[in-house]
């Protein structure tokens, strides 16, 4: 709460002065500069000179992520900001393409560079480029280049990312210490894992590592082993089937266990529950831990990576402000974003343990946030997801062969196996 409160504070020293990340002292999109872009919905929107409402929509609690970045918004630029929220994921994407066919969904979101690939082929996403080219959005030069990469798809830009942050390889240090095991033990590569997992076995007992079977742990390990999806384009790749290859032989060595055989929700229940002490994971960590195991010493290390691939490392997260087809105020909605993505909202996300993606804040993170340090140095050799375009429906095949192959005692199911039939199935 004091976090939050430290960020709106910063966020209102903000009215008055420059709005969004304008270099030149204005928002960038003030009434002499309006552009006549065409909306989605075929009608141009000037604003009016009063106050236009645009909605923001997510699930949960998701507004308190983003509602720093806001503070101040309407007297600088004549546009508010309204959060509507949906119960949970599911509500949301299940109700918005029939709400943006009835012109009820909200102007924007916050999406994820996960699986938003078919989100974007099936139309339901602006993309922006018009109005950075006429200056209603002027942040995206200030963007880090590798996620301004993630966000531009066949010449297109469809979202201003706010923040990027590689995942983590997290370690239980109550668990790692009363192994015996020491800071020059921290693991670099995954064969460095497996010998901290022959510890934990010989010591305590008990599996090392915990894998979770979902498509973003495999896809952690693909790409620490020089791989990755590709959009579809490298599926079945030597580095691919090595790398699914290696969780099923360690799997099988007895060195590693999953949430799903244990019951447990997620991969840091895990380590909280003390059933193993190393799991990929992401900086929601930090809070969770904080939260519900306070008294767990906890490190957040750099995705360990294959031996000849030290250029390699894991994925990032990169989530975007994304504008959403139909809206009736286009325009207005491209001066919030572009408003909410000022020094404020970026100094609030670093306390929420987020990598702002304007370089300028990078040493503010490292100071503030020292447990997670290490990422900074991560972002240039971390990769987006690049699912295929089947999304969530390649995500479901892959998990359901890795299970089969590491459920299923009389499966002969390869690494190797997986990516051909993956590569036949979603390839591109």
């Amino acid at each position: 709460m004091k976090k939050k409160l430290l960020a709106l504070l910063l966020a209102a020293a903000m009215v008055g002065t420059a709005a969004g990340c304008s270099q030149n002292g204005s928002s960038g999109a003030s009434s002499g500069a309006e552009s006549e872009a065409s909306q989605s919905s075929g009608e141009s929107q000037e604003p009016s000179g009063e106050v236009v409402t645009v909605r923001m929509g997510g699930w949960s609690t998701f507004d308190e992520e983003h509602e720093a970045g806001t503070i101040g918004m309407e007297e600088a630029i004549g546009v508010k900001v309204e959060f509507q929220t949906y119960p949970t994921d599911s509500d949301f994407w299940n109700n918005l393409p029939a709400q943006i066919a009835a012109k009820t969904a909200p102007d924007f979101i916050a999406l994820t560079n996960e699986l938003y690939l078919p989100y974007i082929n099936d139309g339901l996403v602006a993309p922006l480029d018009q109005y950075i080219e006429d200056g209603t959005i002027t942040c995206w030069d200030n963007i880090a280049q590798n996620v301004k990469d993630v966000w531009t798809i066949d010449g297109h830009i469809y979202a201003l990312p706010f923040y990027q942050t590689p995942a983590v390889f997290a370690i239980n240090m109550n668990l790692w210490n009363e192994a015996g095991l020491t800071e020059a033990d921290f693991p670099e590569t995954w064969d460095d894992v497996l010998d901290a997992c022959k510890v934990f076995k010989d010591t305590l007992g008990m599996t090392g590592l915990c894998v979770n079977t979902q498509e973003y742990h495999f896809t952690n390990y693909c790409l620490s082993f020089g791989g990755g999806w590709d959009l579809g384009k490298t599926i079945d790749t030597p580095e691919n089937a090595a790398a699914l290859q290696f969780i099923i032989d360690a799997y099988r060595q007895g060195y590693v266990v999953t949430p799903k055989e244990l019951g447990a929700s997620y991969d840091g229940n895990v380590l909280m529950s003390g059933d193993a002490a190393m799991s990929t994971g992401g900086t929601w960590y930090v809070n969770d831990f904080a939260k519900n195991a306070p008294d767990i010493e906890m490190r957040y290390l750099k995705i360990p990576y294959a031996e000849g691939h030290e250029d390699s490392s894991g994925t990032f997260h990169a989530p975007g402000y994304a504008m959403l087809k139909g809206g009736a105020h286009e325009k207005e909605t491209a001066m919030a974003i572009n408003y909410m993505m000022n020094d404020a909202h970026d100094e609030s996300l670093i306390d929420l343990g987020y990598i702002p993606v304007n370089e300028k804040f990078y040493d503010e993170f490292k100071e503030k946030q020292p447990e997670l340090a290490d990422l900074v140095d991560a972002i240039p050799k971390s990769n987006g997801f690049d699912y295929p375009p089947a999304g969530k429906v390649f995500a479901d095949g892959l998990i359901s062969r890795m299970e089969e192959a590491l459920f299923n005692p009389d499966s002969s199911l390869t690494g190797e196996q997986i990516v051909k039939e993956l590569q036949e199935e979603y390839g591109a």
